[in-house]
């Protein structure tokens, strides 16, 4: 069974109209006007009533302050009139929380409420979602509820000067206001950084100290070697192509990615391992915090990303401080051990011609001396026969 994600965050915006007719539109400002609520002639200043109500909520606070006092909310109340005269639209936006990841986080043990962390987390969002918006003339103001069974959190936000005529946000805004929230309540830092202390203290301090030739490599990981020397060959002409994200790397990113994985399970089988538990562990927790199996994937395939991205530049920089480019290596390799062989074929082929040489040479002396001595004792025999 599929947790209840542990935020939620709903939001609406209402125009400013006045009429009763018009005020009918407003179905979330119908469903706060009911009788428990202070009656209001405007319907912003009714929204203040019900978020303010002692019963139901802990109080309104803003960007600066925890609490207001009685001349403060008659002073906020004011500003919001003022605003929803100018016509400016009123956002509406609530913050839920599943109490038991309240209790995971630790803002919630037994029935005590962290209710400094709930308002830092709502104004962390808020500020974030007024600068993602360029909403220069805000002013918001927002209550804790707990007249539900999910503790939740209304903010109400207003343009005093230059009000905007469409109230529509972003939707990647409404998602860093989430992932805001839940990184404020819930801080994960620490297990972050132990994911990144791997991939840039351990693997990569490891691959920059080290020749991924060098003598012992070749001799005892001659896999790694192999492949090395493989991307090595294929690498473009253009160094300044030489970096894992550049086009010119598109072919090669396989391969790359293959050495890197070949190099973890060669020196950092058990430490991999570990990493990858540890991700299992923040990315189960992205899924139980956003209710999103496709936003923890994202945030899996991100950090794996990272590691092979970082990875893949390591390798490629140590190729680019390499005495000569790898294909003109490669190529000079090539063409010397064929005019090696081609010199062996010549010599080979002259020595057979010069014992030839000799040999006639030799053939013919001896034929010469032959026929030298033959002459020599007819010559002999003739005298004697005188």
């Amino acid at each position: 069974m599929t947790k209840v994600p542990g935020v939620i965050i709903k939001s609406k915006f209402k125009l400013p109209q006045a009429t009763r007719r018009a005020r009918r539109y407003t179905t979330y400002l119908s469903y706060i006007d009911r009788p428990e609520t202070k009656a209001r002639p405007q319907q912003f200043e009714n929204y203040h009533d019900y978020m303010e109500d002692e019963l139901k909520s802990s109080g309104l606070f803003t960007a600066t302050q925890n609490r207001l006092s009685a001349i403060e909310r008659e002073q906020l109340r004011e500003v919001f009139r003022r605003a929803q005269e100018n016509g400016s639209i009123l956002w509406q936006d609530v913050i839920s929380f599943d109490e038991a990841w309240l209790q995971e986080v630790g803002v919630k043990e037994n029935r005590c409420i962290d209710e400094q962390r709930l308002m830092q987390a709502t104004r962390n969002a808020t500020a974030l979602m007024i600068e993602k918006e360029q909403m220069l003339h805000a002013t918001w103001t927002a209550a804790i509820h707990y007249n539900t069974d999910n503790i939740h959190v209304h903010v109400a936000t207003v343009e005093t000067i230059h009000p905007r005529e469409r109230g529509k946000r972003k939707p990647k805004t409404l998602e860093k206001m989430k992932a805001q929230v839940v990184h404020t309540l819930a801080d994960r830092t620490r297990e972050q950084e132990k994911l990144n202390t791997f991939i840039r203290e351990e693997v990569l301090a490891h691959k920059r100290n080290r020749s991924t030739t060098s003598a012992s490599n070749r001799i005892l990981h001659p896999e790694l070697v192999r492949q090395y020397k493989t991307i090595q060959k294929q690498l473009p002409d253009d160094k300044r192509q030489w970096y894992y994200n550049m086009n010119g790397m598109h072919e090669l990113r396989p391969s790359l990615n293959q050495f890197t994985a070949t190099y973890l399970a060669t020196y950092f089988e058990k430490e991999h391992s570990e990493f990858k538990q540890q991700l299992d562990i923040e990315v189960a927790f992205y899924e139980r915090s956003y209710g999103s199996a496709s936003q923890a994937s994202a945030y899996r395939k991100t950090k794996e990303q990272d590691l092979y991205t970082r990875m893949g530049n390591a390798i490629l920089s140590e190729m680019r401080e390499s005495p000569k480019p790898p294909k003109e290596l490669a190529k000079n390799t090539e063409s010397s051990s064929k005019q090696k062989i081609r010199s062996a074929f010549r010599r080979e082929r002259i020595m057979q011609e010069t014992l030839y040489r000799i040999g006639r040479h030799m053939n013919d002396e001896w034929d010469h001396i032959k026929n030298q001595r033959a002459f020599e004792q007819l010559e002999q025999e003739v005298q004697y026969e005188r």
